[in-house]
């Protein structure tokens, strides 16, 4: 009964993060909104929710990688790889206290951990290497963060709200 219940939460848990790792199809659609999709919030969901840890990293690492065949495969793809499995890492951090609150700071801090280390890598192809550079990279990344936070917020609402209300509503997906 335990391994139907634990299997039960897995099967869940994994496709609100398929569906929401579909979402990194939206600048195709609306080229407008680069950074807008839930793969930030998906990795702290991944992380506060899924308990076998292995299996948090590797879950949402494997979402992007297959979109990654549809989408498109670049150089930058393991600093990004790299980046996020530290917002995977909030999310592990918040597992004992999930709430609205902790939720929002392990999100805040998983964005700015990846701007901070994908906007350093960025550096090289595009920037002079020095510190005017470094400066240059990290202004123009700015639009780029203010999307995926706004983005891991309403996502990150709609995947742990809704999987809140849906432990509500069947009790044996709680932990």
């Amino acid at each position: 009964m335990i391994r139907q219940i634990q299997t039960s939460r897995f099967l869940v848990l994994s496709l609100l993060i398929v569906a929401a790792a579909c979402t990194r199809a939206l600048p195709l659609l609306l080229p407008n909104i680069w950074n807008f999709t839930a793969v930030g919030a998906l990795a702290v969901f991944a992380g506060a929710q899924i308990e076998n840890k292995k299996l948090a990293f590797l879950m949402p690492l494997l979402a992007m990688i297959i979109s990654d065949l549809f989408l498109g495969w670049d150089s930058t793809r393991p600093v990004v790889y790299a980046a996020f499995v530290c917002m995977v890492g909030c999310g592990v951090m918040i597992t004992r206290k999930v709430s609205p609150v902790s939720i929002a700071l392990a999100s805040i801090a998983g964005a700015v951990i990846f701007y901070l280390i994908t906007n350093f890598a960025f550096l090289y192809p595009w920037y002079p290497h020095n510190l005017q550079g470094v400066i240059e990279s990290y202004i123009m990344g700015l639009p780029f963060l203010r999307n995926m936070l706004i983005a891991d917020a309403i996502y990150g609402t709609l995947l742990f709200g809704g999987f809140y209300l849906l432990e509500k509503r069947y009790p044996a997906l709680a932990v």
